[in-house]
């Protein structure tokens, strides 16, 4: 093997990685905790049980990265 074709391979091979690495931090999302309240009161509004709407305001703030909480009633 000859080494000084393989070394600049591995170099771009590892700015790649570190491009892709880059571009989906720079992608990712930032949490939507507001739309959980939204859904929640939605669920109220639609007839829903407390413990229901609460379970699944809870899933959406998981699912989003938020802190859980207790939504404020209506």
């Amino acid at each position: 093997m000859n080494i000084r074709r393989i070394r600049p391979r591995l170099v771009a091979l590892a700015l790649a990685a570190f491009g892709f690495a880059a571009a989906l931090t720079a992608t990712a999302g930032v949490p939507r905790c507001d739309q959980c309240l939204d859904q929640y009161y939605a669920c109220r509004n639609a007839g829903g049980d407390y413990d229901g709407c609460l379970n699944e305001f809870w899933a959406c703030e998981r699912a989003n990265g938020c802190p859980l909480s207790f939504p404020p009633e209506i």
